[in-house]
């Protein structure tokens, strides 16, 4: 009952360490294992009314993403929670994942936790930035010193010393 992908891909999805996150996904994951064969994919079958595992539904149908989208829908309008796509969901996640990136190589494992083929489909369709984020960022840019460096203003109270000892060497 496997989940098909863009191109055929299949990978091993790692999840964000977010406590709440992995208790929720380690719950599901003990039910899911308790009913299912090992060989089986780890998307259950899904009861329509409670959105519980189901272990009398054997067929998944030809249109089950559309019926999952559909029962999100109500388990969302139940709880009074408004509907987002399931890639609305994946959308939050990678831009989260990326916010939190640090460097080249955490960019990398995001965009290969993504299945992308490389860096530049997950900043194309993920890395773009709200102006509230662009603007932060270039605020903070003046005000970094990698270590070792000088700061701007020591920089310049450098130079109007050495202007200074020039003047006053020059006898001017």
């Amino acid at each position: 009952m496997g989940v098909h992908t863009k191109n055929g891909k299949h990978a091993t999805t790692f999840l964000l360490n977010i406590p709440d996150l992995v208790e929720v996904v380690s719950n599901w994951d003990k039910t899911i294992r308790g009913h299912l064969p090992d060989h089986f994919a780890w998307f259950a079958p899904l009861s329509r009314e409670t959105g519980l595992f189901d272990s009398t539904i054997q067929n998944t149908g030809n249109y089950r993403d559309s019926r999952a989208r559909k029962d999100l829908k109500e388990w969302l309008d139940r709880v009074g929670l408004p509907y987002h796509s399931p890639h609305k969901f994946r959308h939050g996640n990678a831009v989260y994942s990326i916010k939190q990136s640090q460097d080249v190589a955490d960019l990398k494992a995001v965009s290969q936790n993504l299945m992308h083929a490389n860096l530049s489909i997950t900043d194309g369709v993920y890395g773009v930035l709200s102006s509230q984020d662009v603007g932060e960022k270039i605020a903070n840019l003046g005000g970094k010193v990698a270590a070792g460096q000088v700061s701007q203003v020591e920089l310049l109270d450098n130079l109007i010393n050495i202007a200074m000892q020039i003047k006053q060497n020059s006898g001017t």
